[in-house]
């Protein structure tokens, strides 16, 4: 019986395909390897994927007339606890009249009209107002712009009002979701 046995042409040709094979698998992993953190340094981080969900504040233990702070998507935001006096204050008067006219039911959620939950940021400068003594709004400390108890703008040179975040209540009406519609 004759056995077939491979040339030497044959046998330098499989070694020839086998180490073209080896070599450019090599390579695309080399390449893989190289451009992967260029790839994952183009998206963004975890604090920044964090910086857009939604966050949940307690509201147990914050007295009326008394306002929590908050940074959301870095921004501050403003959960102030309304005592009943401010509500009326807010309710009275023809809102029509106002610089940026906006009745304080649309400011507010029928549900929880005692907080109300704004930007802290004058929109003239995008100053943070302070908190006029008493319970009677708030005041921009660099231009004097004035806003009443539902954050709208009385005073300019601010023409439009605090900015109010989309938020939600829990069910337990001690907890709001800022940054969402449903909690």
């Amino acid at each position: 019986m004759v056995e077939n046995k491979p040339s030497d042409d044959d046998i330098q040709e499989q070694r020839r395909n086998c180490l073209c094979k080896l070599t450019k698998f090599a390579a695309a992993a080399g390449v893989t390897a190289a451009v992967w953190p260029l790839i994952s340094a183009l998206g963004p981080d975890e604090t920044a994927r964090g910086e857009n969900e939604p966050i949940d504040v307690s509201l147990a233990g914050v007295a009326a007339g008394q306002t929590v702070r908050r940074l959301w998507q870095g921004k501050l935001i403003l959960i102030h606890h309304r005592t009943p006096e401010e509500i009326a204050a807010a309710r009275t008067g023809d809102h029509s009249v106002l610089i940026d006219p906006q009745s304080d039911s649309e400011r507010v959620t029928p549900d929880h009209p005692q907080w109300l939950v704004v930007q802290g940021y004058c929109p003239h400068a995008g100053c943070v107002p302070n908190a006029r003594p008493g319970g009677q709004g708030w005041v921009c400390p660099c231009h004097g712009s004035e806003f009443d108890t539902s954050g709208r703008v009385t005073r300019g040179p601010a023409t439009a009002n605090l900015a109010v975040p989309e938020y939600a209540f829990h069910p337990d009406g001690l907890t709001v979701r800022i940054g969402a519609k449903d909690a």
